[in-house]
Parts: C-alpha cells; sequence; structure tokens
C-alpha cells in the first residue's frame, strides 16, 4: 500500500510504499524499503507521528524503516531523529539492504571520465571488444524479454533471490523516460545485461547479470562502462553501485567469494564509499511489538541458519 502527506499549504511532504507482513489474525509488520521519502530530514520528523497513526490503525504492531538518504551528515541526522521518536536500530543482522554504497562521480567529459577508471578496468573493457562482445540498448520490449532467462538463471546459479527485483517488463518501463537498458551480444548471443534506472539525481544499478560461462566475464565492464556514459548524457550527477560491501572504504570485510569478485569488480570503477541510513523499527502498539516482532527475527534467523548447514 502507499501512504502520501500533505503541508498544511496543500504541498507534498512525504511519501512512500509500504509492505504489509502478517505476523498474527490482525496483527502486522508494516515495512518500507528505503522510505518513507521526505525532501528534508525536518519533513520526515513531521510525518513520522501521521504515519505511524495511520499503520496503527490498519492494524500494524511494527514499522521497519530506513529513509533513503545518504552522506555522514545526513545520515547521522536521521537517525536522531528516528531514535528520538523510539525507533530502534537493528543489528547488523537484520539489515536486509546495504547500508553503505559506492558512488561514481560523473563529473567531466567522456575522456575525463574514463581516465578515472583504474587501468585494470579499461585493460577489460578492450579485452571485451577484442572478444567481440556489442553492447547497444534494447530496442524493444520483446528484446529485453530475452533477458529474462538469462537474469533468473544468474542469480539462482549464485543463490541470489529476486524477491526486491521488478520483472523485466517493469524494468523496461522503468528506462523508457531516463535510465538505460543495455544488452551484450556475443556472436548474436546473449551473453550479459544491465538496467540502470533513475533515482532522484543518481543513475542507479538495478540489475546486471551475465551467462555463467567463463568467456562471459568480461561482459560486465564494458556494461558499466556504457552505463556511466549514458548516465553523463542524461545529466546524472552520480552513479550508484548499489552497495559497496567489500570495496576499499567500506565497513566489514570477508564474506564469500562470490562477494569478494563483485567488489573487485566494483572497485575497478573508482567509486567513492558513502554511508546511508541503517533500517531501523518503530514500536507501534506494545505488547505485540515486542511478542510478535521479536518472535519473526528468532525464526528468520534459525531458518538461516538452517540453510546454512544444509
Amino acid at each position: 500500500m502507499s501512504i502520501t502527506a500533505y503541508s498544511p499549504d496543500g504541498s507534498l511532504a512525504g511519501f512512500g510504499v509500504v509492505r504489509l507482513t502478517r505476523l498474527a489474525p490482525g496483527r502486522y509488520l508494516a515495512n518500507f524499503r528505503r522510505g518513507p521519502v521526505t525532501r528534508t530530514p525536518d519533513d520526515l520528523a513531521r510525518i513520522l507521528p501521521a504515519f505511524a497513526e495511520r499503520l496503527r490503525r490498519e492494524g500494524c504492531c511494527s514499522m521497519q524503516l530506513n529513509p533513503r538518504w545518504s552522506g555522514e551528515q545526513d545520515v547521522m541526522k536521521i537517525c536522531a531523529l528516528l531514535e528520538a521518536a523510539g525507533a530502534v536500530r537493528l543489528p547488523e543482522s537484520g539489515q536486509s539492504q546495504h547500508t553503505e554504497t559506492g558512488l561514481v562521480a560523473l563529473h567531466g567529459t567522456e575522456e575525463q571520465l574514463q581516465s578515472r577508471l583504474k587501468q585494470r578496468c579499461r585493460r577489460q573493457i578492450r579485452k571485451a571488444e577484442k572478444a567481440g562482445i556489442d553492447v547497444r540498448s534494447a530496442a524493444s520490449l520483446q528484446e529485453a524479454l530475452q533477458f529474462e532467462p538469462l537474469m533468473k538463471n544468474f542469480f539462482r546459479s549464485r543463490g541470489l533471490g529476486l524477491e526486491s527485483v521488478p520483472p523485466v517488463e517493469a524494468q523496461w518501463r522503468m528506462t523508457r523516460d531516463k535510465g538505460a537498458f543495455l544488452l551484450a551480444w556475443q556472436q548474436d548471443r546473449l551473453v550479459a545485461g544491465h538496467v540502470m534506472v533513475a533515482d532522484g539525481g543518481r543513475a542507479f544499478w538495478l540489475v546486471l547479470a551475465r551467462a555463467t560461462d567463463r568467456s562471459c566475464a568480461a561482459a560486465g565492464y564494458p556494461l558499466v562502462w556504457e552505463a556511466l556514459k549514458a548516465a553523463q548524457e542524461q545529466g546524472f550527477a552520480h552513479y550508484d553501485m548499489a552497495g559497496a560491501a567489500g570495496l576499499p572504504g567500506a565497513s566489514g570485510s570477508g564474506g564469500t567469494r562470490g562477494a569478494e569478485n563483485r567488489a573487485q569488480f566494483k572497485s575497478a570503477f573508482c567509486p567513492e564509499v558513502i554511508p546511508l541510513v541503517p533500517a531501523y523499527v518503530l514500536p507501534l502498539r506494545q505488547p505485540a511489538h515486542m511478542l510478535l516482532f521479536n518472535l519473526r527475527r528468532a525464526y528468520r534467523g534459525l531458518r538461516a541458519q538452517a540453510t546454512g548447514r544444509i
């Protein structure tokens, strides 16, 4: 469901899309993914009580949220605001989305943009070209839909879920005004794809997937390079790499081999690591929140442990 708040003068003060998860008969968890969205942190402080009251009337006992703000100063302000309202920051194990991201600056000319890439990145782009990999925009929805089986196989082979990834048809629609739906071909065979969408003043990495054979390993480099050029031409200030796990300057270390490979790949484009607002939970109905929300967390933790042992 969507919720919208207006200022006394009738202007839009904030909005958000919330997912309701049933915890018990008549009781729900309300979950905002990267929301609610407001123009300023002060607007968030004003609309939060109204959003909480609306969700309380809907039977929600807990509200999970992580407003879409980034940068050290804004993140500190938003976190302080949420905590003053009674929200509690979730532990790292409860952070289902990244709390840092990598931003590639898009200022300057195309030549200057390319010069800021690591030498390894430029070399991989040339290697892909020599291998006959040709990157071009999807010419139609029908062509874009060819990416769907490749994307699903890529995510499945790496044990990644598609729950938060829009269907390919929706991805296509999201790129019609701004963004890019890029496909990489090798001898008329589709080997990879990358979808970039608009997120305010940023271009945002939505999906990147490739065929699983080693011959296609270099296809990601020209795909992201073409996305950077398209984002620059469309007037975006930054390209958001959708996470910074493993990047130099990011918090935490280690991880799976796949995570290490993704970090190495992203680092080739020299992104700057910046913090994002982490997820918080705001109790709406006590003691239902204490009982149901904590039971849900415990159940999910046990399920994750069981899955990891299999």
